[in-house]
């Protein structure tokens, strides 16, 4: 047993060579443990690799639209796989489906409210009317004027075809009294060009290459539809849009009078969990690359969330858009695009932590770190309280028991956090270790 005189000395000796405790051991295991956590947090929300983007039929716009936006994720070393499809209308589902590979999408036709919860919008991004060109012999003022002849329509399941239906089914057109031929949209190009059908159906953009073709060539002409304000009416989802007069070439007057259409806007789609990184980016590159005029859309209009009413939007694409050019999200300016995809992805989270700071720091519950030392104290008095009962037993203290009385000791000298009941415990347990 120590004597009380020999105490400090003994336990100063001891401190240099006892075993260490077992938090001194695990202590770099601890904290490779935490960094190896924070490491895992990084990675899991980082901003994917790689990507999947289902596109329509390729050379159609959204095929080019969906190489657009793959040359501008390549860019921050995102690999994007475009996939097409002839079925169009399918990709809504496709992007819906949680065991579906596809994170990106397109859709030219109408949803219903609630039908795709695991879908967004990212905006509508330009307005697709469906021309109806007849070659150029035929003189069909309507489309009531089409039965007998031969109609060159997009494939089934497709935005194009869908509206194509509407229309030939409100002037009474069907197979019955008129020749559908479905055809890819090139092959339909060859086929008008060619004599082989007398009507073809695009719905495409203006500002599609191949619409532009046919448009400036002369050897065929666009039917208007005078109903469309009524078609509308009875169709919510479709829009009214006017060809105006030399349009395609104004020395030529093509088209030579005002060419009265019906259009749907496309709208880019994405999973709902689509990680916000990839949302800044395709929203970004989207409002520049169609913010500016068609022939049937002013400066500005798109790219923008008004014309999808019936899914959930995203509000930082909406953001976007409403600012003007050259406006890019606060994190993507300041820090690399890595690094701010991680942010911005546990942005919410680390609000919610502040605001449960402030709260309880508002109520006067002590700060975390003040909570953190004054629980040191207290572990270290209940340290002191089973060392002392240990003692009263007449149990001798080990050397271990001994060097964890000293470190006690220069923890409230040296933290300045003298504790007379600190003290008063370590009287009594050099009292009973006489």
């Amino acid at each position: 047993m120590y004597q009380i005189d020999q105490f400090a000395r003994h336990t100063m000796t001891l401190s240099e060579h006892a075993p260490k405790s077992t938090y001194q051991r695990l202590k770099p295991y601890i904290w490779m443990f935490i960094a190896a956590m924070i490491v895992w947090a990084i990675i899991a929300e980082a901003p994917p690799t790689k990507i999947s983007i289902e596109a329509g039929p390729k050379g159609g716009f959204f095929d080019s639209t969906a190489l657009l936006l793959k040359e501008k994720l390549k860019e921050h070393n995102i690999d994007a796989t475009v996939i097409n499809s002839e079925q169009t209308s399918k990709i809504i589902s496709n992007v819906n489906d949680s065991q579906s590979n596809i994170d990106i999408g397109f859709i030219a036709h109408e949803v219903k409210p609630g039908q795709f919860p695991n879908v967004k919008s990212l905006g509508s991004i330009i307005m697709d009317p469906l021309f109806i060109f007849q070659r150029k012999e035929l003189n069909a003022k309507s489309p009531a004027d089409f039965k007998g002849l031969k109609l060159g329509v997009g494939p089934t399941n497709t935005g194009g075809r869908i509206i194509t239906d509407i229309i030939l089914k409100e002037y009474g057109i069907t197979p019955e009294n008129a020749s559908y031929d479905v055809l890819s949209l090139n092959t339909m190009v060859t086929a008008l060009n060619t004599g082989k059908i007398d009507v073809g159906f695009f719905l495409q953009p203006t500002n599609n290459e191949i619409i532009d073709q046919l448009g400036t060539s002369g050897l065929v002409k666009l039917v208007s539809i005078e109903h469309a304000p009524a078609l509308i009416k009875k169709n919510g989802f479709l829009h009214h849009l006017t060809i105006d007069r030399g349009a395609f070439n104004l020395m030529k007057e093509l088209p030579s009078t005002d060419v009265q259409m019906l259009g749907v806007p496309v709208t880019v789609i994405a999973k709902e969990n689509l990680h916000p990184a990839i949302v800044t980016l395709v929203s970004l590159a989207l409002k520049d690359a169609f913010r500016g005029p068609t022939l049937v859309s002013n400066r500005g209009a798109f790219p923008n969330m008004e014309f999808e009413r019936d899914l959930n939007i995203d509000p930082a694409a909406d953001k976007i858009y409403k600012n003007g050019t050259g406006y890019v999200p606060f994190l993507y300016r300041i820090f690399n695009f890595w690094v701010a995809g991680v942010l911005d992805k546990i942005a919410l989270f680390l609000s919610f932590l502040l605001t449960i700071y402030f709260f309880f720091y508002y109520l006067g519950v002590p700060k975390p770190f003040e909570f953190w030392k004054s629980g040191r104290s207290t572990r270290r008095i209940r340290a002191l309280e089973r060392l002392k009962a240990k003692a009263a037993k007449g149990t001798a203290l080990s050397r271990r028991d001994l060097r964890k009385i000293h470190n006690i000791e220069e923890f409230f000298t040296s933290s300045s956090k003298s504790s007379q009941k600190a003290s008063h415990l370590i009287t009594e347990i050099k009292s009973h270790n006489q």
